[in-house]
């Protein structure tokens, strides 16, 4: 050999040796930068359980820029669960986009157990899949989808995830993906021994999609099928088959038949009456006989049921239940409800054919029915309670009246002794009688839209003295009912041209926590919804509306970007989907008191942290005077709200929410109300802190009558 072979293979062999070496150097740094990573996020795992969410938040960026890791995705899951799905988005892109910058990364691997380099697509993959799952149980349907549909590699793909991936589909409306996925399913079952349960996978989309797709015939050749090959006695596939034969023979009109199948998945060991889907076909075999009042029982069982996947909308979507809750609510000719409920049905799913061609329907029903309506309203009242034709003895200066006077034509008009008082086009009235000592005559008359009246006469006796036992007199009582809060926090903007905020929903998460922690607000009563789009935040006022009952109360804080078109006079919240050229994506205050209006809480404490936020009020702020007894406050129905600007541009640092939670932490009363703690706390402060005026006003479009809300100490 001669030399300059030699000398060209002696450099080769250096280059190798090299290379080897820097592979080492490489592998041994990436391994420590590992390490490091995952020690800081689990440093953040134990600063967010301790409640400081930014300071958590930085941290696991922190882990993040060290080294790429799946415990990154923590930060993911929690904000889903939070209800911050497009932070959770965020973080995840920002994931992602790290990643990708690298050629292949370290992970450990589950069936090696052990760390090992994984090509970026992989990992990418990975995220995908977690995420598309996060969004499934938790966040957004579509999402999901769109998530599981991006994995790079589909060998990546397990049985599993086709399965998924079928389920997912049929719930988001794409049923050639649904098809596809169970056409994939049978392709690679095909040849291979698998348990039962797996092999009934495909079969049992089959059936689901064929009923989505309206396919009644073949769905119950697919669900007998299912129903005959489950041969497990703990498995579900059998009940859930007869479910699907149940509500396609509904479908073709054999109800018999249909009712046959339902109680026989009743007696399944996986079923009870009051399981969601088992409520569903059950509402849906009542409102075929004409059963409505049932069939709105089981409806509302079905929106009620909160586990798992199923706070997504459960197996059928919210848009069928709403739907078929609708048609019931047409069937007791409650139009109005029915009105309602498909709008809500369309919130959940804007083209959903069935909400669209019912409601079209019901609009020209309403209309007939105001032209050839004879029929005046149907008033019955609730408080003051027991008062059918009782006198009521009331030692107060008033009293508040509520109830509702029924008419398909929907309510024009309530007044009590010719003053009109606060009413709704459902039915729904209230408002505040002053009362004279002794004996008192109340004359109520509500007028529906096409002009018959109702009236009704009550008596109510004012007295100083204790309350009559008598049997045929009843003292007022009011129900104790449950606290419930809201917090909204538009934080990260989708239009660059809106700058994103750094505090909202630190604000919002401090303020849950002094709530939690001091004023009987449970995690059960509390929703989040951070970074909402208009559409989230419309979703979440329906589902109040399913939760909340009358003797309840209810907080809502918002923190965000507030705007004021001084040309319209209008005020308007910008939600982070919310486009700065484009007045139709914010969301009007006065679409927001509609929503507060509609929900029957006795008391709502409207908080909001934004600019212009004091374009709430319909009056101005009320004086300094001492607020009326707690007692008497608590009777009457009060829509309030403190803002923490008049007209006005607040800062994004906001003296407002630290003195606000600072008079809730250092509060020593059993009982606060929201007048005497802005009184006390807030307003002076505040103002000599700060530029800003903040207000306390009451909410007379959303219904407010008298009273206060009363924060009550643990």
């Amino acid at each position: 050999m001669n030399c300059k072979k030699i000398l060209t293979l002696l450099l080769v062999l250096i280059s190798i040796f090299d290379l080897n070496a820097q592979d080492k150097e490489k592998t041994k740094k990436d391994k420590a930068d590992f390490d490091e990573a995952i020690k800081i996020a689990n440093k953040a795992d134990k600063i967010w359980d301790k409640g400081d969410i930014s300071d958590a938040e930085k941290m696991y960026y922190l882990s993040l820029n060290t080294y790429p890791t799946e415990y990154f995705f923590r930060l993911v899951s929690k904000k889903i669960k939070m209800g911050d799905i497009g932070g959770a988005m965020k973080a995840s892109d920002t994931l992602i986009n790290r990643v990708m910058k690298m050629d292949q990364l370290l992970k450990y691997d589950p069936k090696k157990y052990t760390i090992r380099y994984f090509t970026t697509n992989d990992f990418i993959d990975f995220i995908l899949k977690q995420r598309a799952r996060e969004n499934f149980t938790d966040g957004d349907i579509n999402s999901s989808l769109k998530d599981i549909l991006s994995i790079h590699d589909k060998a990546n793909l397990t049985i599993d995830d086709y399965g998924f991936l079928g389920e997912v589909a049929i719930m988001a409306g794409d049923f050639n993906t649904a098809q596809s996925s169970i056409d994939t399913l049978y392709a690679m079952y095909r040849g291979k021994r698998l348990v039962m349960d797996l092999q009934l996978i495909p079969l049992y989309l089959s059936a689901k999609l064929s009923l989505a797709k309206g396919e009644n015939e073949k769905c119950i050749k697919f669900a007998l099928e299912l129903e005959e090959k489950d041969k497990g006695l703990n498995t579900s596939w059998k009940g859930i088959a007869r479910l699907m034969l149940a509500e396609a023979y509904i479908n073709i009109g054999n109800v018999e038949k249909a009712k046959i199948y339902y109680e026989a998945a009743i007696k399944h060991i996986a079923f009870t009456r009051n399981s969601p889907d088992v409520s569903y076909v059950g509402g849906q075999i009542a409102i075929h006989e004409k059963n409505y009042t049932y069939a709105i029982d089981r409806f509302n069982a079905n929106l009620n049921y909160k586990s798992g996947y199923l706070k997504n909308g459960t197996v059928y979507g919210k848009q069928r239940i709403y739907t078929k809750r609708a048609e019931a609510y047409v069937g007791l000719k409650n139009y109005l409800q029915a009105k309602q409920d498909f709008e809500s049905a369309l919130i959940y799913y804007s083209g959903y054919e069935p909400a669209v061609i019912g409601l079209a329907k019901l609009e020209g029903l309403i209309e007939t029915e105001r032209i050839t309506d004879k029929t005046p309203p149907v008033i019955s009242l609730s408080e003051p309670t027991n008062m059918r034709g009782l006198k009521i003895v009331v030692s107060g200066k008033d009293v508040l009246i509520k109830g509702t006077a029924l008419d398909p034509s929907g309510l024009k008009s309530v007044n009590i002794n010719g003053n009109i008082i606060y009413s709704q086009e459902d039915g729904n009235f209230w408002g505040s009688v002053m009362l004279l000592d002794g004996n008192n005559k109340i004359k109520i008359v509500a007028t529906d839209k096409a002009g018959n009246s109702a009236e009704q006469l009550y008596e109510i006796e004012k007295t100083a003295s204790p309350i009559s036992t008598k049997s045929d007199i009843v003292p007022v009582e009011i129900k104790d009912g449950k606290n419930y809060a809201v917090f909204i926090a538009s934080q990260n903007y989708e239009d660059q041209s809106i700058p994103s905020l750094e505090n909202p929903i630190i604000d919002a998460v401090k303020l849950k926590l002094t709530l939690k922690s001091a004023y009987n607000f449970s995690d059960d009563n509390i929703i989040s919804l951070y970074n909402p789009s208009t559409n989230d935040f419309k979703k979440k006022f329906v589902e109040l509306n399913e939760m909340i009952r009358p003797e309840d109360n209810l907080i809502i804080f918002y923190a965000g970007h507030g705007i004021w078109v001084d040309k319209e006079k209008k005020g308007y919240w910008l939600l982070t989907d919310a486009k700065r050229n484009d007045v139709n994506s914010w969301l009007p205050n006065k679409l927001v008191l509609d929503m507060i209006a509609k929900l029957p809480a006795r008391h709502t404490l409207l908080i909001t942290d934004a600019c212009f936020s004091g374009s709430v009020f319909k009056t101005r702020s009320i004086g300094a005077d001492a607020p009326p007894a707690v007692r008497e406050m608590s009777e009457k129905i009060s829509r309030v709200a403190i803002t923490s600007g008049n007209d006005t541009e607040v800062p994004d640092q906001s003296v407002f929410m630290k003195y606000l939670i600072k008079a809730l932490n250092e509060n020593k009363e059993k009982y606060l109300t929201a007048q005497k703690m802005f009184i006390t706390q807030i307003i002076e402060a505040v103002m000599t802190e700060s530029k800003t005026e903040p207000r306390y006003g009451t909410l007379e479009l959303a219904g407010h009558v008298g009273g206060d809300f009363i924060f009550i100490k643990k």
